[in-house]
């Protein structure tokens, strides 16, 4: 094999992993976007179960002074 060979082999063997890592990229590209979407749901569903547990409480505190109001008017 002659060096002329030998480069035009080599070059060809680059082209095609100059290709592979173009698709790489590419891939990650898209799931960089999927993580993203990802996150900002999970952010959204955090700030959603927090707001479930304000509200929890919210309503444990206004039962837990109604009946403690009732008992002392009562009383």
């Amino acid at each position: 094999m002659t060096d002329s060979e030998r480069l035009d082999k080599i070059e060809i063997t680059l082209e095609k992993l100059v290709e592979e890592i173009g698709k790489i990229n590419d891939a990650m590209g898209k799931t960089n976007n999927a993580m993203e979407k990802t996150n900002d749901k999970v952010e959204i569903y955090q700030k959603a179960s927090q707001q479930v547990v304000n509200l929890a409480f919210s309503l444990i505190l206004t039962a837990t002074i109604t009946i403690v109001v009732q008992a002392v008017i009562n009383h």
